[in-house]
């Protein structure tokens, strides 16, 4: 779970997901490297990849890597170096603030760079070099205004969460080929512009096709059917969860408050981040049972921040390890 203020990355075992509180994080990654922390995201062989929407020298952001090793080790070494750093040129023709990636089927990386308003993409060989790489493939577009969270789906169509915009993107398998290697001006495949979505975060497609978002300004979380979505329109979200009031600790807080990142476990149960709720922000988890109809559900699991904000401080878009259940 990337901390945004907190400026590091931090994971909980299952032990501490199993019980509402304010846990100290199991893992820390406090890595000088680590600077306004967006995603964290896992590749295949396990190692850590984090967008980092600034960097010390110049502000344009960074994408970071860390190993499986250096992750085994993080009790004994929370601070290490990153084994790989992409970094922008010192023009901020590279970055603009990372945000959302992806790894699309070929193993090469895409990124959304929130502030340049754009989509990058970077080779498995380009990742193995890090530094200053310009990426093989960015694709601009009219549409785009603060792009965020992105995806792909299994058909390998690419989903971006435009905040600013209030719509989501897409952009087919096909498109993205013809666009390879090249700086491509594109108009999305597909636009859903639906009045259910408020400030959109992150766009998650489940193994049904349907397709969840979190609404930051609008404190709730919809979800799409496949069928809705597979072209642009306006569709009706089939369902809408709403912020309730929930007791912890402190006092009261609420369930979705700007929620951020989505991400579903292996047993079906949605996991939410929510970078204003309470202290310096929460995540909760919502079974399968609670995500079957529209309603203010109280969350299963409310994990929050404690009063300093030194295990949770605006989390971000997060993923599991592959080694969860």
């Amino acid at each position: 779970m990337p901390n945004f203020f907190g400026a590091d990355v931090v994971a909980f075992d299952g032990k501490q997901r199993a019980q509402s509180g304010a846990p100290n994080p199991a893992l820390t990654n406090s890595s000088a490297a680590i600077d306004l922390p967006e995603e964290a995201l896992f590749d295949a062989s396990g190692n850590l990849w984090v967008t980092n929407c600034s960097d010390p020298v110049i502000g344009a952001g960074t994408i970071t890597q860390f190993t499986r090793k250096q992750l085994d080790n993080l009790s004994k070494d929370p601070s290490p170096n990153p084994n790989v750093t992409l970094s922008d040129n010192g023009s901020f023709d590279i970055f603009g603030c990372p945000y959302g990636q992806a790894f699309a089927i070929d193993h090469s990386l895409w990124a959304s760079n929130r502030f340049s308003a754009d989509l990058v993409n970077f080779t498995p060989s380009q990742l193995s070099a890090g530094g200053v790489q310009f990426p093989n493939t960015k694709i601009v577009s009219s549409s785009f205004g603060q792009p965020e969270g992105i995806q792909f789906d299994t058909a390998g169509t690419l989903w971006v969460a435009d905040i600013e915009e209030s719509e989501i993107f897409g952009f087919k398998a096909a498109t993205l080929a013809a666009a390879q290697g090249t700086l491509a001006d594109l108009t999305p495949d597909i636009i859903n512009s639906s009045a259910g979505l408020d400030g959109p975060a992150d766009v998650l497609v489940d193994q049904s096709g349907n397709q969840w978002v979190s609404n930051c300004a609008g404190d709730s979380v919809v979800e799409f059917a496949a069928s809705d979505v597979a072209a642009s329109g306006s569709p009706t979200p089939i369902v809408v969860l709403n912020s309730t009031s929930v007791s912890t600790p402190p006092g009261n807080s609420f369930s979705l408050s700007c929620p951020q990142g989505l991400a579903f476990d292996k047993r079906g149960n949605l996991w939410v981040s929510n970078s204003l709720s309470d202290n310096e922000g929460s995540i909760v988890e919502f079974t399968p049972d609670q995500l079957t109809a529209s309603g203010s559900p109280a969350p299963n699991i409310f994990l929050d921040s404690d009063p300093a904000g030194d295990n949770l401080n605006q989390p971000a878009l997060f993923s599991f390890d592959a080694s969860v259940k």
